[in-house]
């Protein structure tokens, strides 16, 4: 449609606001309660405008636009009336500096006092500079605030995990309350009290920690002010640039904008594109710095002497470490490698693993549990679920059917997508597990041990319908029973099955050992596990989370990045480089694939998981590992790895590749009719974490307090 904003004329799509009009045409409106992801508010009124024909002004972020306005957004009568209402909103808001006249020549000042606890200007204030309300000041050119100041005068909320609540600073535009409901699903915020007490608070003025609040980082992300500020960040000084990585907390890859100075990462914040689309959980949007400079880094080699652990050269360290894997013959080798690392560095461990080292066991920790499954399913009953499907596909669905899956703690943004579906009228089934939260509370209860028949009538609801499910569905020795269940029933239905991993890297993993020729591990010998139970292995590499327990080896060399009591019972110990601190490729639990430099540094004598491979491989002598760098290491891998081939990181940098299925279609299961999938009380905050599944030894992260 077209119509017309300040003499210009502008085409939009049907259903945009004139507000979303203008910003599309490049013309400016300020607004303090507007945001992408939420429905229109009107509540600061910021962007009114004049529309001819009309006796009132309209606020353009909730006017629909239509076929021939006539918009101004500029009068005098315009500008006159926003300067009024932003005087009002600042008479109970800190605003000394925002008008002050010397403002602009204070900048020396603003970076140097950001760690007092109680904001009274602008220069005090840990978002100066980066906060909304200055920018619509500038905007609207605010130089003096008539009205008296009313300061709120209220204590400073520091009663919760993570991040503190100022009501003094806040200017109720409800972008809080409204990304809790709409955007999470939980809707533990809202507007308490009426009037000039009117506040945002929860029910009965309780802690969010006891309040249902998951503390995904949501709410403050988008406040435009420090009325909701992270606490561990408040005192640092400001990243000088970002750079994005992949978190590597769990499978759903969302992509995290790290902000750094010096090497080091100070911020993490959800980046705005697929999966998370700017949305994030309390492990990714509050973990991350403390995982890469908190406690319990590894920042030397060790090696043990005299039955202790002693600070050694990492040249010292390597020939120890492999002088002591060479002395136990290949048979009694044994390495444990990460799931949760780069494929680079995955590949490198299994090249290692067969040619360098000769182990006789080799495995990925955590196991890609779901994943070797299906691929068990294929195996034994020649069925093969397609594995490959955008999370975004999920809001389309008329019914989802979670089975016995934590959604809402271990594929937080699949959830996310379950709410938009939900919020779009879906209904949601849960089989074992509800949800917390009024979306969870409106779940259709469905029997765990439902029959194929109660699977197909939930499924048959009418329009499209998908099943999510991990390792919980498949696991057990009825497992591969559960997952044809399901499939059949899909079958029937039309539905669409969407497996979700749990770890970061654990399907790009997967894939990998499948091109070394790794068979699932239900058909393969005695493990790293039940070998060191045995007495089997005289010498392991571990490099990923794993028991070793009281029946370790007589020789045991640990790489991680954080001390662990692995590390601490280890012979040598190297210092490895995180997941932000190396360079490589991610493939999340969709199959989406991305590739990312490194966005800090390693501290101490860190080093990436390649060199250090590198240097025990030389080592060891031949075959050792041939020299290639990350490109070339990248292309071998999309070689010998199906699904991958055609993947060119440069042209797929916005995430768009997706692995190649490439499972052949298998048999249809008895009885199912062949037809095509449709597309489709006290809270713990980090429910759903577990320390032996997380990145290389962050157990030892602890709640910020």
């Amino acid at each position: 449609m077209k119509l017309t904003i300040d003499d210009r004329e502008v085409v939009c799509r049907e259903g945009q606001t004139l507000l979303e009009a203008a910003r599309g045409a490049g013309i400016a409106i300020p607004s303090l309660c507007d945001h992408r992801d939420l429905s229109p508010f009107a509540g600061c009124r910021i962007c009114l405008v004049e529309i001819a024909g009309r006796r009132d002004f309209a606020p353009s972020c909730a006017t629909p636009a239509e076929e021939g306005l006539v918009v101004f957004t500029r009068t005098p009568a315009v500008l006159a009336l926003r300067k009024k209402i932003l005087e009002l909103i600042l008479a109970s808001h800190p605003y000394a500096c925002l008008v002050c006249a010397e403002k602009a020549t204070c900048d020396d000042l603003k970076s140097t006092i950001r760690k007092v606890g109680e904001v009274t200007g602008c220069v005090l204030c840990p978002v100066n500079g980066d906060c909304e309300l200055q920018r619509v000041v500038d905007e609207v050119g605010l130089d003096r605030v008539d009205p008296p100041a009313v300061y709120r005068d209220r204590e400073v909320r520091r009663d919760d995990p993570f991040f503190d609540r100022d009501d003094n600073l806040c200017i109720l535009c409800g972008r809080c309350v409204r990304v809790c409901e709409e955007v999470r699903g939980a809707a533990v915020l809202s507007f308490v009290h009426r009037g000039g007490r009117t506040l945002v608070g929860t029910a009965f003025d309780r802690p969010l920690i006891d309040s249902g609040c998951r503390f995904c980082g949501a709410c403050v992300d988008v406040c435009p002010t420090a009325a909701l500020v992270e606490r561990a960040a408040r005192p640092l000084p400001r990243p000088e640039r970002t750079a994005p990585a992949v978190c590597p907390f769990c499978g759903q890859g969302c992509v995290l904008d790290l902000g750094t100075r010096d090497g080091r990462v100070l911020t993490a914040r959800p980046a705005t594109v697929a999966p998370n689309e700017g949305q994030a959980c309390v492990k990714g949007r509050f973990l991350v710095r403390g995982a890469l400079a908190g406690e319990g880094r590894i920042l030397g080699p060790r090696i043990r002497r005299n039955g202790h652990l002693v600070a050694a050269t990492f040249e010292e360290a390597l020939d120890a470490a492999a002088a002591g894997l060479a002395a136990a013959a290949p048979e009694r080798r044994a390495l444990v490698y990460p799931s949760q690392v780069p494929l680079e560095d995955a590949f490198l461990f299994l090249e290692f693993g067969h040619r360098a080292l000769a182990a006789a066991a080799i495995e990925a920790s955590p196991a890609a549990a779901i994943w070797q499954r299906l691929d068990a399913l294929g195996s034994e009953r020649g069925i093969r679920i397609p594995t490959t499907g955008r999370l975004a596909e999920i809001r389309a669905a008329r019914t989802v059917l979670a089975w016995d899956v934590d959604l809402p703690s271990d594929h937080p943004i699949a959830w996310l997508e379950v709410v938009r579906a939900v919020r779009a009228g879906a209904r949601l089934v849960a089989a074992g597990r509800v949800p917390a939260g009024p979306i969870g509370a409106g779940a259709s209860p469905l029997e765990l041990e439902g029959s194929l028949e109660e699977i197909t009538r939930a499924l048959s609801a009418g329009g499209p319908a998908v099943v999510l499910f991990d390792a919980a569905a498949a696991s057990g020795p009825d497992g591969l029973e559960t997952l044809e269940r399901l499939w059949t029933a899909a079958l029937r239905t039309g539905a669409r099955l969407f497996p979700l991993g749990r770890t970061a890297n654990g399907r790009g993993v997967h894939e990998l050992e499948r091109a070394f020729g790794r068979p699932p591990r239900e058909r393969a010998g005695p493990g790293v596990r039940e070998g060191l139970d045995a007495g089997a292995f005289d010498a392991l590499l571990l490099a990923g989370p794993f028991e070793v327990g009281r029946s370790g080896p007589g020789f045991l060399v640990c790489l991680d990045t954080h001390w662990t009591a692995n590390a601490e019972r280890a012979d040598v110990v190297l210092p490895a480089a995180a997941f932000a601190e190396a360079p490589g490729t991610w493939v999340n639990t969709e199959g989406r694939v991305r590739t990312y430099p490194p966005a800090a540094l390693p501290p101490g004598a860190a080093r990436p998981d390649r060199d250090v491979l590198a240097g025990l491989a030389a080592r060891l002598g031949p075959p050792g590992l041939p020299a290639r760098d990350d490109a070339e290491i990248l292309r071998e891998i999309c070689r010998i790895v199906p699904a991958l081939h055609g993947y060119d990181p440069e042209a797929a940098r916005d995430g768009s590749f997706l692995l190649k299925d490439g499972q052949a279609p298998g048999r249809t299961p008895e009885g199912a009719a062949a037809r095509p999938a449709a597309p489709a009380g006290r809270a713990d905050v980090l429910r759903g974490y577990d320390p032996v599944a997380a990145n290389r030894g962050y157990a030892r992260l602890r709640r910020v307090r």
